[in-house]
């Protein structure tokens, strides 16, 4: 089993000059990704190897959440909304959207995956064997293919979709991505990350939008 790497104490990260404070859940992320990136499986993490990792109290841990199942489930939410927020305009603003923020949507889905790529395999991995991560999992899904299927919606109305492109193609698409980064995008860096997000949104933006007339 890897090796948990000691932490900095208070005073040497005060000599070093500390970051601007993070929450406790953005810690615990943190510390979570780290330890998945060290080699140690998702579900045997503890409490006292995330908030030894974290750099805080086991009693400030409880403090805020019940048990480690409610840290991921909060966690996993916090993923969510900011892989939501990464899609610019057409998740937040889908009247404004045209086919090139589309694909520019999915340069900022695959940035956000990149970065949490090590807690995503791992409830990925783990979701065929845990009902709960699998609930988890399935929540965040939905999620993404609720703003879909809105966003897609809008711009039916609006006559720019291609005919086939129903709420069915919306959750299949948002599958699609999120499946496919889960698995494979711990593999990809520099210009194949590039070369991943661009197809993506090609994929996504032509089977979204109709051609131009």
């Amino acid at each position: 089993m890897a090796q948990i790497a000691s932490r900095p104490t208070r005073r040497t990260r005060a000599k070093l000059g500390d970051q601007p404070r993070l929450s406790i859940e953005d810690r615990l992320l943190a510390a979570m990704e780290r330890l998945l990136e060290q080699g140690h499986r998702f579900a045997a993490l503890t409490v006292e190897q995330l908030t030894l990792e974290a750099g805080i109290a086991r009693g400030t841990f409880y403090l805020h959440f019940r048990d480690k199942g409610e840290l991921v489930a909060r966690l996993m939410s916090q993923v969510t909304e900011e892989i939501i927020a990464s899609t610019g305009t057409w998740m937040s603003d889908a009247n404004a959207a045209q086919h090139p923020e589309l694909r520019q949507a999915l340069v900022g889905m695959v940035a956000t995956f990149k970065k949490h790529q090590a807690v995503l395999a791992a409830v990925n991995d783990t979701a065929p064997y845990d009902e709960n991560v699998a609930s988890l999992y399935k929540t965040m899904v939905d999620r993404i293919c609720a703003q879909s299927r809105v966003s897609l919606d809008i711009i039916q109305r609006k006559g720019l979709s291609r005919a086939g492109a129903t709420d069915d193609v919306a959750e299949v698409l948002s599958w699609m991505i999120v499946m496919y980064c889960a698995r494979f995008i711990g593999e990809r860096n520099g210009p194949a990350l590039d070369r991943l997000a661009e197809s993506l949104g090609y994929i996504s933006a032509s089977t979204a939008f109709a051609d131009p007339s």
